[in-house]
C-alpha cells in the first residue's frame, strides 16, 4: 500500500495480511527474486508487510521498503526482526515522493500496488528518477479486466471486503502505462494467483521493464 486512498482497508488488514499464503504467492516471490538476482540495492514500493523485501534481503546487499501505511510498516519491521534481517530500511511515505537521490537503485519492485493508486504514473515517474540506467523494474500487478469472468469475480470480492481499485487493468493496459512513464517492457506474462482462502484465483500481469533515458 503506497498512498492513503485505501488507508482504512490496509490498516485493518495489516495484522492478518500474511495469512494469505499459497504456493502461487510463494512461486511469485521466487520469480521476482530470480529476475532481480544478486544486485546491490533494491527498492520495494508498496512493501506492505515485507514479504518481498525479506526474500530479496537474503540475496542483495540492501533493501529499502516503502509503504505509506504505518500499520503495514510496523508489521514489516517486526517480521524483519524475527527473521534476523538487518539489511532492510523501512520508510513510511508515499510512492509519489520518494526520498532518494536520482539513479540510486539497481532494481525496483512494485508488487500489486499500481492498480490501487489514483495516479500510478506519478509513482512510476518517481521510480524512473531513482532507478539506475542499467536497472530493472519488476511490476507484477493484478489485471482484473483481463477477462470478463475475472472482473466479475473481483467486483464481488471487493464489494464484500471493502477493497478499492482505482484501475482495472488488462495486461496490455499495464504495459502501456509503464511504457508511457519512460520504461521499455522486456517481458510480460499473465498468470493466475490463488490464495488458500479463495475458491478462485485472480489474474496478474507479470511485467519486467528497463528504464529509457533520452539524451
Amino acid at each position: 500500500m503506497v498512498f492513503n486512498e485505501n488507508a482504512s482497508f490496509w490498516a485493518k488488514s495489516a495484522r492478518d495480511f500474511d495469512k494469505q499464503t499459497s504456493q502461487d504467492r510463494s512461486a511469485l516471490v521466487d520469480r521476482i527474486c530470480s529476475d532481480i538476482g544478486q544486485v546491490n540495492r533494491v527498492l520495494d514500493v508498496g512493501a506492505g508487510t515485507g514479504v518481498v523485501s525479506r526474500a530479496l534481503a537474503r540475496q542483495v546487499s540492501q533493501v529499502d521498503a516503502v509503504d505509506l501505511e504505518p500499520e503495514m510498516i510496523a508489521v514489516a519491521r517486526q517480521n524483519a526482526v524475527v527473521s534476523g534481517l538487518r539489511n532492510i530500511t523501512f520508510h513510511t511515505r508515499s510512492a509519489y515522493e520518494l526520498c532518494f537521490s536520482p539513479r540510486t537503485f539497481d532494481a525496483v519492485v512494485i508488487l500489486n500496488s499500481l492498480h490501487v493508486m489514483k495516479t500510478p504514473e506519478v509513482a512510476l515517474r518517481e521510480v524512473h528518477r531513482v532507478i539506475k540506467p542499467s536497472g530493472l523494474l519488476v511490476v507484477p500487478t493484478y489485471c482484473h479486466a483481463e477477462t470478463e469472468e475475472n472482473l466479475k469475480h473481483y467486483q464481488q470480492w471487493a464489494s464484500k471486503s471493502g477493497h478499492r481499485s482505482f484501475h482495472v487493468f488488462t495486461c496490455g493496459d499495464l504495459c502501456a502505462l509503464i511504457t508511457r512513464c519512460g520504461f521499455e517492457v522486456k517481458e510480460k506474462d499473465v498468470v493466475e494467483i490463488r490464495y488458500e482462502q479463495q475458491a478462485r484465483g485472480m489474474i496478474l500481469g507479470y511485467v519486467v521493464a528497463s528504464p529509457v533515458f533520452r539524451q
